[in-house]
């Protein structure tokens, strides 16, 4: 049991960075608005990512796969070594891309033990795509939502009382939704080597993704209980002034987003949804409502952390093994 412990270290401390960085976006933008308390939110996300995780997470189990082979070492390291990456950025309160992330530490191992002609770079371009859409989907619904849906609500509701109602209402309903998509879709680059290289049983039986997900998702649970605080700020004051209805509109569309990919079994970015989101909420107001510094800052670190991640990986890999 202890060395079963020690060796899922890596997935459970990358677990751990997933969630303390991911806790922002689901509930950042409430925060924000002092919509609701961080407490409250910081329990609902641990509750609804386990849930996600245990219902839908495990769907995505059998597809994560980049290497020929994975053993129990090449799934410490390249966990181990995204996961330091993720910490490192979430240390920082950048809202970086934890699933790239992982997944450069998978794809860093895979050209470790196999070169490059042995990486499943096929299924690498696909994801790439749904990466580079993401961010740009989920901006574009919220810039439409901000400029057609708002204006049509306060329309049709006058009272300020049922507005903040519906408000308040809205944001906790789909905070708790963004977390069980959070769990559901980005279980899987947590536990997902180990699962591979058959830690949780045979890894032809759902059973053993069931119990990898779950896993997973405790882990993620955990990290935002214990470290989501910083990057939350990031998500719901630092890059653009929300209102109550802008906060809705965002993690309405990260949350939308995120359960579409997720039924097409592909790990996308949280992160990446929700600050699409947020960036095309305050598009809708205008240019300068954007605090471009941040922005950039962010798309600095998508773009280079998995790049760090693989190079970390193969780093690690070169010198353990």
């Amino acid at each position: 049991m202890l060395l079963t412990g020690l060796t899922l270290l890596g997935g459970l401390f990358l677990g751990w960075g997933i969630g303390g960085n991911n806790a922002g976006n689901m509930f950042g933008t409430a925060v924000g608005t002092n919509s609701v308390r961080y407490r409250t939110a910081i329990w609902l996300i641990a509750v609804f990512c386990v849930v996600g995780a245990y219902l839908e997470g495990w769907k995505l189990y059998a597809g994560y796969k980049f290497a020929q082979e994975m053993s129990m070492t090449q799934a410490v390291i390249c966990t181990f070594s995204a996961a330091i990456v993720i910490i490192g950025q979430t240390a920082m309160g950048i809202p970086t891309s934890t699933s790239q992330t992982s997944v450069g530490g998978v794809m860093g191992i895979a050209i470790y033990s196999d070169g490059w002609a042995g990486a499943d770079w096929l299924k690498l371009l696909g994801w790439l795509f749904c990466w580079v859409v993401l961010p740009v989907v989920s901006g574009l619904f919220s810039f439409l939502c901000v400029r057609f849906v708002g204006p049509l609500l306060n329309r049709c509701v006058r009272r300020l009382t049922v507005l903040n109602f519906i408000y308040k209402t809205g944001l906790v309903a789909f905070g708790c939704y963004g977390s069980y998509t959070l769990g559901a879709n980005n279980v899987v680059v947590t536990t997902g080597p180990f699962f591979q290289a058959g830690l949780f049983g045979d890894p032809s039986l759902k059973r053993a993704a069931v119990l990898a997900a779950i896993v997973g998702g405790v882990s993620m649970a955990l990290g935002a209980l214990m470290y989501g605080r910083k990057v939350m700020r990031t998500i719901g004051k630092d890059i653009t002034a929300l209102d109550p209805f802008a906060a809705l509109v965002a993690v309405l569309a990260h949350s939308v987003a995120m359960h579409f990919f997720t039924a097409l079994h592909v790990p996308v970015s949280s992160s990446q949804a929700i600050v699409g989101a947020v960036a095309g909420v305050g598009f809708s107001k205008g240019t300068n409502m954007v605090n471009r510094k941040i922005l950039l800052s962010i798309l600095a670190g998508w773009f280079l952390s998995p790049v760090i991640s693989a190079l970390a990986t193969v780093g690690v890999a070169w010198f353990f093994l």
